[in-house]
C-alpha cells in the first residue's frame, strides 16, 4: 500500500519531509521517496508497512490534517504510488 503526498511547501528540503513523515507514521511506512523537493510542485511516495484493508484511506486522512511548515498538507491512497494519480 502506497500513500502519495504532496502539497509541500517549498522551503521544506527532502530531509524535512522525511522527517515530518517518519514521525507522523511511524512504523506504518517502509519506505519514503521525495520528488522535487525545494520545488512548488514537491511531493512525496511512501510505502506502508501494513495490508489492513482500507488503513491507507484513514491514515491518508489523518495526514491531512497534520501541517509541515504551518502549510496543510495533502495526501491519497494510491495502490501503485504513481504521482499521476495525485489530486490538486
Amino acid at each position: 500500500m502506497n500513500l502519495l503526498v504532496w502539497n509541500l511547501p517549498r522551503r521544506s528540503s527532502a530531509r524535512d519531509v522525511r522527517r515530518f513523515l517518519e514521525d507522523e507514521l511511524g512504523t506504518y511506512v517502509s519506505d519514503i521517496e521525495v520528488h522535487g523537493a525545494d520545488t512548488p510542485h514537491a511531493y512525496a511516495t511512501t510505502k506502508l508497512a501494513i495490508d489492513t484493508p482500507y488503513i491507507d484511506e484513514v491514515i491518508a486522512q489523518k495526514l491531512c490534517q497534520r501541517r509541515l511548515l504551518d502549510e496543510p498538507v495533502r495526501a491519497r491512497a494510491s495502490a501503485s504510488g504513481d504521482a499521476w494519480m495525485r489530486l490538486h
